[in-house]
C-alpha cells in the first residue's frame, strides 16, 4: 500500500520520498476543460481533473516551501501515477465509509486544514503562492476547496483501513489463508510467509540497525529469499524421508534456545513480541510454532549433512598437498613489531625517511608520538607477538624478513602504507605432518561435505518449481475489493 503522501506532507511536515531536481508545468490549451476532464470513476461519481491538478500544486508549494527541488523526468512521471494513485485511494475508501455511515471530526480537521493553508501562504509569500497555482491552472478558490476536503477525506480514509485493520487482528483468517505461491504442488499461505517475513526483518535489523526496506527490488529479493527457503527446507525433509535418516533432539532444542534467546534480545518480554507479531497478524504461539518448524528442518539439514560425512573420504594426497600448502601459517614462530600506517605513499615516505635509522624501541616510539594525530595517518600501534598467519601476507612477509631493531620501507596493504618496526623475533617450531593429519582430515571433509551439501540441495531443489505470487498487504488488497465493490475504473493516460 503506497501511503498517503499527502498525510507526511500536510500531517507531519516530513516527507518520506526521495527528492529530485526540476520542475513541472501544465500544458494549458484550454484550461477550463482541462479541470473538467475525468481521471477515474468512483462508484459513478467522477474524480476530475481538476483534484489532480490542486494535489500537484501542493506539492510544488511544499517543495518551493521547504527549499528543495521538483523532480523531473521519470521521477516526475513516476510521482504523477503515485498522486493519482493516492487520490483514487483515499476517495475509493471515503465513499465506502460515506456508504457505511463513518463519521469522522469535521471540526477538527477543518482547522487544520485552515492553519496549514496560512503557514504555506505566509512561507511562500502571496505572490509565489499565487503563481503555483496558475501554474497547475487551479485557483485560490478550487484550491482551498481541494484541501478541506482532502484533508477530511483523509480522515475518512484512514479510519476505514484502521477499522478493516481491527477486523482482521479479530479474525485474521482471511489473511493467513491467503495464497501468496507455490512450492512444487504445494501452496504457500501467508501465514508462513508473514513469519518469514518477522523474521527476515528482525535479522536485517539486527545487521544493520536498520528496518527491512520495501521498495520493489528489495522486497523481490526478499521474497525469493523466502520462497527458496521453503523451497530448501521441503527439498531435504523429502530426501531425509526416502533415506530414513533420523533428527536429532539436541540439535532441535538446541535451535529453539538460540533462536528464543535471539527474539528476546531484540523484542524484550512477551508484549514486545506480540506488538510486532499483530503488523502480521500472527499469535506468540503461532510464531512459536513455526519455530519449531524451522528447528526440525535445521536438525534434518544436520542429518543429511552427518549422513554425507559417513560417505566422504579424505586421501593421504589431499591431506600432504593441503599441508605444503599451509605450512607455513603452522609455524609458531613470533615477530613483535610496532607500525605507522598512512592512506598515502607521500606520507608514508616522509615517516620512513625520519624512522629508517632507529636503532631502538624509544627512537622509533619518538617518532610514533609525532605522528600520532598527523592527518592521514590511520594507526600508530604496537602490535606485540604475532605469527605469519596472524597478519596480512604482505605485512607478514616483510615483518618476518627484516632483522630486530630495523625499519622498512613502506609496505602496502588493503589498509594503506605501513612503517614496521621490529623490535623482538622468536624462533618456534613447525609440526609435522603426522602432528596435524587429524586436525587436516577434519578440516578437508568439512570442505567436501560442505560442497557436496551444496551440490545435493542444488539438485532436490531443481525439482520443486517455485511460484510468488503478487504479494501485497492487507490494506492493499482491501483497496482492490473495494475497487471491484464499487466498479472503480482510473485513466491514468489523462494526466
Amino acid at each position: 500500500m503506497k501511503k498517503s503522501r499527502i498525510l507526511a506532507l500536510l500531517l507531519t511536515g516530513v516527507i518520506s520520498v526521495s527528492l529530485f531536481a526540476g520542475g513541472c508545468s501544465l500544458v494549458k490549451v484550454n484550461p477550463e476543460q482541462d479541470k473538467k476532464v475525468e481521471i477515474a470513476v468512483i462508484d459513478g461519481t467522477p474524480l476530475l481533473k481538476e483534484n489532480f491538478n490542486n494535489y500537484m500544486a501542493y506539492y510544488q508549494m511544499y517543495f518551493d516551501a521547504s527549499g528543495m527541488t521538483f523532480p523531473t523526468d521519470k521521477e516526475l512521471t513516476q510521482l504523477k501515477k503515485d498522486i493519482l494513485d493516492d487520490l483514487v485511494r483515499v476517495e475509493t475508501l471515503t465513499a465506502k465509509a460515506k456508504k457505511d455511515g463513518v463519521t469522522v471530526d469535521e471540526t477538527g480537521i477543518a482547522a487544520n486544514a485552515t492553519s496549514m493553508l496560512e503557514s504555506l501562504k505566509t512561507t511562500l509569500g502571496e505572490e509565489k503562492y499565487a503563481a503555483v497555482l496558475e501554474t497547475y491552472n487551479t485557483d485560490a478558490a478550487s484550491f482551498e476547496a481541494f484541501l478541506n476536503k482532502f484533508l477530511l477525506d483523509y480522515s475518512y480514509a484512514n479510519t476505514m483501513e484502521t477499522n478493516y485493520n481491527n477486523t482482521l487482528k479479530a479474525d485474521p483468517s482471511k489473511e493467513l489463508n491467503t495464497v501468496v505461491g507455490t512450492v512444487g504442488k504445494d501452496e504457500v499461505k501467508k501465514d508462513v510467509y508473514n513469519y518469514r517475513l518477522a523474521n527476515e526483518e528482525l535479522l536485517t535489523y539486527y545487521q544493520t540497525q536498520q528496518a527491512l526496506k520495501t521498495d520493489d527490488e528489495t522486497m523481490k529479493t526478499t521474497n525469493e529469499t523466502i520462497f527458496n527457503t521453503i523451497a530448501e527446507q521441503k527439498a531435504l525433509a523429502q530426501y531425509a524421508e526416502e533415506k530414513k535418516l533420523t533428527t536429532d533432539q539436541t540439535n532441535i532444542d538446541s535451535y529453539v534456545t538460540t533462536q528464543e534467546a535471539f527474539i528476546n534480545y531484540l523484542l524484550p518480554g512477551d508484549e514486545a513480541l506480540q506488538q510486532f507479531l499483530d503488523t502480521k497478524f500472527l499469535t506468540i504461539a503461532q510464531f512459536k510454532e513455526f519455530m519449531k518448524q524451522d528447528a526440525t528442518a535445521s536438525a534434518v539439514s544436520k542429518a543429511v549433512q552427518a549422513d554425507l560425512e559417513s560417505t566422504v573420504k579424505v586421501t593421504d594426497g589431499e591431506i600432504k598437498k593441503y599441508y605444503d600448502e599451509n605450512k607455513a601459517s603452522y609455524d609458531t614462530s613470533t615477530v613483535s613489531a610496532k607500525h605507522i600506517l598512512a592512506s598515502e605513499q607521500a606520507l608514508a615516505d616522509q615517516v620512513y625517511a625520519e624512522a629508517k635509522n632507529a636503532k631502538t624501541v624509544e627512537e622509533f616510539d619518538a617518532i610514533m608520538a609525532k605522528y600520532q594525530t598527523t592527518e592521514g595517518i590511520q594507526e600508530v600501534a604496537d602490535l606485540g607477538a604475532f605469527t605469519k598467519s596472524t597478519m596480512v601476507s604482505e605485512f607478514s612477509d616483510a615483518a618476518f624478513g627484516m632483522d630486530v631493531n630495523t625499519v622498512s620501507e613502506p609496505v602496502k596493504t588493503d589498509y594503506g602504507y605501513h612503517v614496521i618496526y621490529v623490535y623482538d623475533k622468536k624462533d618456534g617450531e613447525t609440526p609435522s605432518l603426522e602432528d596435524k593429519k587429524e586436525e587436516i582430515t577434519e578440516t578437508l571433509k568439512s570442505e567436501k561435505v560442505t560442497e557436496e551439501f551444496d551440490k545435493l540441495k542444488t539438485k532436490l531443489m531443481n525439482k520443486f518449481k517455485v511460484k510468488i505470487n503478487d504479494i501485497v498487504t492487507p490494506a492493499d488488497a482491501y483497496l482492490e475489493e473495494l475497487k471491484t465493490e464499487l466498479n472503480v475504473k482510473v485513466y491514468e493516460n489523462k494526466i
